[in-house]
């Protein structure tokens, strides 16, 4: 964990944010008091949240078959 000023931190932004890219934990203190930190933000893949896995209900091939009697009338 590395506490720095506000200051010190706009000084050198881009610094501290590599070190927050790299898991790094920032303080930010103004008068030497604690007034927020910088952590990584997590990496989340949302397909290892998926609950639900998607079913057809019906065959590939019926899928892409065409429907005929709705083309009737067009062809």
């Amino acid at each position: 964990m590395i506490k720095v000023s506000a200051t010190k931190l706009r000084n050198n932004l881009f610094e501290y944010l590599n070190k927050v890219a790299n898991g790094e934990t920032i303080i930010i203190q103004r008068n030497n008091q604690e007034v927020a930190r910088l952590v990584s933000a997590p990496i989340a893949d949302w397909r290892e949240n998926m609950k639900v896995q998607p079913k057809l209900l019906v065959s590939p091939e019926e899928i892409i078959k065409p429907l005929e009697d709705i083309w009737e009338g067009y062809i």
